[in-house]
């Protein structure tokens, strides 16, 4: 020790954690201020290499259910699978198996098997290269996976790798980052917010949550949590008619319902009964104690929490067994024994026909494609990135609305989609789960990199991973859906101009399942009020005298004005909520003084009120100045002090 200092003396930082604390501290020096730091930008970022690997590992427990629910729903639309594959039957119809019977064919199910098998490993093949091209590219701490909306509509079509094609064209270019500029700003901020609802619905739902809401025929949602034996399941059926048949010999065949949706009504009152729904809310409040005393890793340490007990079977919380509140809990029991499998994606890699090209349901489907997908994966990475901007002031550029590598990291987004269509799988796209990574403090790309990392060992150990249960990521959803919605602040809401438009983008989002229906629905009543207002203006000239010229220029869009009146317009609006803020807090001190005052001044009040009431009292009961009643005192004797002998200064 140098100059006798002890550790954690002045100018020396303490380091938590004892050695454990101290060889971490090194190992974020070391890689700081190495190329491979230097590279990621971890001092610009203000991150730390640990709290990369944590953040990364947090997005992929909350993106991990992909790699079951991805594969088990397109393998139920049949997937690769079709009439070739029959071996009971033959016909166009052949999959639902032959007159008569009691089920699907034999050969069609076992090829829809093997295909959900297989998509399962195409989906961490995919997902792997995509966070890992986010990563070293775009440096960016977003994680990709195939997509669970409309683009599963796209799932074994060209589409997905002409789009992904056109997509990666229109990204290298830049014309995808112009429309950041473009959409009002107003209608951006508020994908964010929107974003964090549908976070939170989809982190209560049982899919792929805890459960606490289902279907409700009357007002679409309600509150549930009813155990699985007081649920009905829903159906969709396109022909109701063609639900019951009768066979050759006029017996009835079985309903024809198709499979049945995870979506459920409680038939009975018994609602939060649920064990899996309790434990999932267990799993959220122990989330928020150990955040609310910063604890690193809280997010992280609630899912393991959840997911262990979950894993225990036996009980009304298991997600494995027979006991499971879930639908299929011996399934996932007997794929979990399994620990280990053979990567293998044969069955569904390269299944694309381009003759379809001369079909125009594909050109339709493409058309759809490319708007839909396109304003949903760019709000989400504006959104993501606002995120980043709210931890680190300064991210996004307020007056370009772009941020680090957001060309290079748009072009990954794009590749990955043609590299999911190569495997046969939906086409990739960024993830609103990353914020759960970002709120753990992921900044740069070795949180991608490290969610890669764990979709490669997912190849291997798929039935361990994809048997982490919804309820356990569930209220890491509801959580981060709860933080994002701090970007709602700075959305001017006393112009209603802005705020009818981003209450709009705010609410379609969840409430139609689409970040793309939000933001066209945002942008269209923006467009709406601007062009309104603008024939108003126009119209009125003659009544306020204003010039025409000046009118226009007033109502030029953003887009459309010089950086650097963008740049004035910026200061302007920061030293105006500047001034708001010290005109807030000069109110805030003059009323804090004059509390102050009142409190002395009442102090003062209630003391000479009390000595007014004590001289009362006192002369109410007849008390001679020198004491009570009934006992004399002479001053000369007691009150007039006694002189020593010798005078008054005498020893």
């Amino acid at each position: 020790m140098e100059d006798g200092k002890a550790p954690g003396a002045a100018g020396t930082p303490p380091t938590e954690g004892g050695a454990i604390g101290i060889m971490f501290e090194r190992l974020n020096r070391a890689v700081e201020e190495s190329a491979v730091g230097r590279y990621f930008c971890l001092k610009e970022r203000k991150s730390r290499f640990t709290t990369e690997l944590r953040a990364g590992t947090v997005t992929f427990l909350t993106m991990a259910y992909i790699l079951a629910v991805n594969g088990a729903i397109v393998a139920d639309t049949g997937g690769p699978c079709g009439p070739s594959d029959c071996t009971q039957s033959t016909g166009p119809f052949c999959m639902f198996g032959p007159p008569g019977g009691t089920g699907m064919d034999v050969g069609y199910l076992s090829c829809r098997e093997n295909a959900k098998r297989s998509m399962v490993t195409a989906t961490a093949v995919s997902s792997f290269v995509a966070c890992v091209l986010m990563g070293v590219v775009g440096n960016l701490p977003f994680g990709l996976a195939p997509g669970m909306g409309i683009n599963a509509f796209f799932t074994y079509t060209v589409v997905g790798f002409a789009g992904g094609w056109i997509f990666f064209v229109i990204s290298i270019s830049g014309l995808r980052g112009k429309i950041t500029q473009i959409v009002p700003k107003c209608v951006m901020l508020a994908t964010s917010g929107g974003i964090g609802i549908f976070l939170a619905f989809i982190g209560m739902q049982t899919s792929n949550g805890i459960g606490l809401i289902a279907f409700e025929p009357a007002t679409l949602v309600t509150l549930a949590g009813c155990p699985i034996q007081d649920r009905a399941h829903m159906y969709t059926i396109a022909d109701p008619a063609g639900v019951c048949s009768l066979d050759a010999n006029g017996n009835l065949n079985p309903p024809s319902l198709g499979p049945a949706s995870p979506n459920y009504a409680c038939i009975t009152n018994m609602k939060m009964r649920s064990a899996s729904l309790w434990l999932g809310i267990c799993g959220g409040i122990l989330m928020v104690l150990l955040m609310a005393r910063g604890f690193r890793g809280a997010i992280m340490v609630a899912i393991l929490f959840v997911t262990f007990i979950s894993w225990i079977p036996n009980h009304d919380a298991s997600y494995l067994g027979a006991s499971s509140q879930i639908p299929g809990g011996e399934e996932r029991m007997a794929y979990f024994k399994k620990v280990v499998q053979v990567p293998n994606t044969s069955a569904t890699d390269l299944e694309m026909d381009f003759s379809a090209f001369g079909t125009p349901k594909l050109w339709a489907a493409l058309i759809s494609f490319l708007y839909l997908d396109l304003l949903d994966c760019t709000g989400t990475f504006y959104s993501m990135a606002a995120y980043i901007d709210k931890r680190q002031p300064g991210f996004i550029n307020p007056i370009t609305k772009t941020f680090p590598r957001m060309t290079l990291a748009f072009s990954v987004d794009a590749t990955a989609i043609w590299v999911g269509a190569l495997l046969g799988i939906p086409p990739l796209t960024t993830y609103i789960e990353s914020a759960t990574g970002i709120r753990e403090g992921g900044r740069t790309g070795i949180t991608a990199i490290m969610i890669g990392f764990y979709f490669f060992l997912a190849m291997f150990f798929t039935p361990i991973i994809s048997s982490i249960p919804p309820y356990a990521t569930g209220p890491a959803l509801i959580l981060v859906g709860s933080l994002m919605m701090e970007n709602l602040l700075d959305i001017d809401w006393k112009d209603y101009t802005q705020a009818i438009p981003a209450f709009i983008t705010i609410s379609v989002i969840p409430l139609t399942y689409s970040i793309a229906y939000g933001i066209i629905g945002g942008i269209m009543s923006y467009v709406i009020f601007y062009v309104l207002l603008l024939i108003y203006d126009l119209l009125s000239i003659p009544l306020t005298g204003k010039n025409w010229r000046d009118v226009l220029a007033a109502a030029k869009p953003e887009f459309l004005k010089p950086m650097a009146v963008l740049e004035q317009e910026e200061i302007a609006r920061n030293r105006a909520r500047i001034d708001a803020m010290e005109r807030q807090l000069e109110e805030m001190n003059v009323a804090l003084a004059h509390a102050e005052s009142s409190s002395i001044s009442d102090k003062q009040s209630t003391d000479a009120t009390v000595a007014k009431g004590v001289a009362e009292a006192v002369e109410a009961a007849h008390v001679p100045a020198g004491g009570p009643v009934g006992f004399e005192t002479h001053e000369s004797e007691q009150q007039k002090p006694q002189q020593q002998p010798g005078g008054p200064n005498a020893v």
